[in-house]
């Protein structure tokens, strides 16, 4: 499974169909802002989402994970934004990466 970590915001990724993709963002869950995906569209889909706290630290930074499959040929950009689920308009950041699967 490819990792992919904030730093390749705005790059490509390059997938073979029914490869999977981890998408590893930093969240600190006790302020209210989560990373929410807008689709994705086909050909990617999403299979797994956690968030992983960091061990030992109450309201310390974790990641929050999608793991996403490649079902068939296609390309999509994949956007995740960082805001309040309850106001859209705190978005803080945007996160986009265009995948290829071929």
């Amino acid at each position: 499974m490819r990792v992919i970590t904030l730093e390749a915001d705005g790059a490509a990724a390059d997938v073979a169909p029914g490869e999977r993709l981890e998408l590893r963002l930093p969240e600190n869950a006790g302020t209210g802002y989560q990373w929410v995906l807008d689709g994705p569209e086909p050909p990617l889909r999403v299979v797994e989402e956690t968030l992983h706290p960091v061990a030992d630290r109450a309201g310390g930074t974790g990641e929050h994970r999608f793991v996403l499959h490649a079902d068939a040929p296609g390309e999509t950009t994949l956007v995740a934004r960082h805001a309040r689920p309850w106001a859209p308009e705190s978005e803080l950041r945007r996160f986009r990466l265009t995948v290829r699967v071929r």
